[in-house]
């Protein structure tokens, strides 16, 4: 085992033990799906994009021997993780909470957009600084987010898309049937048009929306957190009765398909486009075993937050920095580049991981005074 991923563990293990709770034997919590805990964990799987990211970035690095490889296909789940308990909290949050559309847009929306705008200016600076040359065009249409110089970004786009179409259905269709028909539709037809839509393969400065599989092989897990939500007093019993077989059946499964992810990815993959075709079907077969090893694999961990749950301030603090983490951290990877380059690549990941956390807690602070004002 290597520095880097040992000294991961030892983190790893020093945020998530302390506070550890844990249901008594042949018992299961009240509550299992806390916003303390689920927050807490969107914290700490943002500490885990950062080293995913990582993994690509230090790859074509001279001295670098594959340390982080073990991160490189991870993100798919964990952004699968973040929809699924964003679908899941809006459902829980308009059941339970009076009058909780008419703040939406303030608390919901601008909390995405807020961040969104300081880092997508953030990263337009860095770049220039760095050297990028950009026309008129694309640098307006990126001030205003039309465009994404930053592919990291995308989730904040989409998510935004997402609650915003929620709350218009939420707040104006009167049918609750109609409401989760409608959303689903939504789900399905953005999976649609971006996978027709295929990737940008003309402009390596620029990420259009929508384009890149990375906009659709997760984003039914929003949906699915929906319905989960609103059924889960009529599956919870269920799950209860059944937990071990349960556990059983889902580890199986995700390994499966993980397995079968990987094939995928190496010999069919969403990258076969040409000049004469799509490759349509090597994405469809790919997203086929993907999506289920990511529902697979979401579904695992609300059977251990069943369980166990785990809370202390320091994923307290992470969940809530979490989106402002995935916004920032390349800006601090292009800044930090040289370093890798020229010097050790341990130094560049500790630096760029710390940097990052400082720079994602003050655009949090920053977004807190303007939510506040309005």
């Amino acid at each position: 085992m290597n520095n880097i991923l040992t000294l991961f563990i030892i983190i790893s293990v020093l945020i998530l033990l302390p506070g550890l709770q844990s249901a008594p034997k042949k018992d299961f919590f009240d509550n299992p799906f806390p916003l303390t805990v689920t927050k807490g964990m969107q914290g700490y799987l943002a500490f885990l994009v950062l080293f995913h990211q990582l993994s690509f970035q230090i790859n074509k690095m001279p001295l670098y021997k594959g340390r982080l490889d073990s991160f490189s296909e991870i993100g798919v789940l964990i952004v699968g993780f973040y929809f699924f308990f964003s679908g899941y909290g809006l459902i829980v949050s308009v059941n339970t909470k009076k009058e909780y559309l008419k703040t939406f847009l303030i608390r919901r929306v601008f909390t995405v957009l807020v961040p969104f705008f300081l880092c997508n200016y953030a990263y337009m600076v860095t770049t220039l600084l760095c050297g990028n040359q950009y026309s008129t065009k694309q640098l307006i249409l990126a001030f205003f987010g039309v465009i994404l110089l930053n592919d990291h970004m995308w989730f904040a786009v989409e998510i935004m898309l997402l609650y915003v179409v929620f709350f218009l259905l939420f707040s104006y269709v009167p049918s609750k049937k109609l409401r989760f028909l409608f959303m689903g539709l939504f789900v399905a037809i953005l999976i649609i048009v971006s996978f027709l839509l295929g990737h940008n393969m003309n402009s390596g400065i620029q990420m259009n929306w929508l384009q890149g599989e990375w906009w659709y092989n997760t984003t039914l897990l929003f949906y699915l957190g929906m319905l989960f939500a609103e059924t889960k007093e009529q599956i919870l019993p269920f799950v209860k009765k059944h937990y071990i077989p349960l556990v059983l059946v889902f580890t199986v499964l995700f390994f499966l398909f993980w397995k079968l992810t990987g094939y995928m990815l190496q010999n069919h993959g969403y990258w076969t486009e040409t000049k004469d075709s799509m490759g349509y079907l090597d994405k469809l077969m790919t997203l086929g075993v993907q999506l289920p090893a990511v529902i697979c694999f979401e579904i695992l961990l609300l059977l251990l937050f069943m369980k166990v749950h785990f809370q202390n301030r320091t994923l307290e603090f992470l969940g809530k920095i979490s989106l402002e983490v995935i916004l920032i951290e390349k800006v601090f990877m292009l800044l930090l580049e040289d370093i890798c380059i020229h010097g050790d690549y341990r130094l560049y990941i500790v630096l760029t991981v710390l940097l990052t956390i400082i720079a994602a807690t003050i655009i949090n602070r920053i977004k807190l005074i303007v939510l506040e004002k309005k």
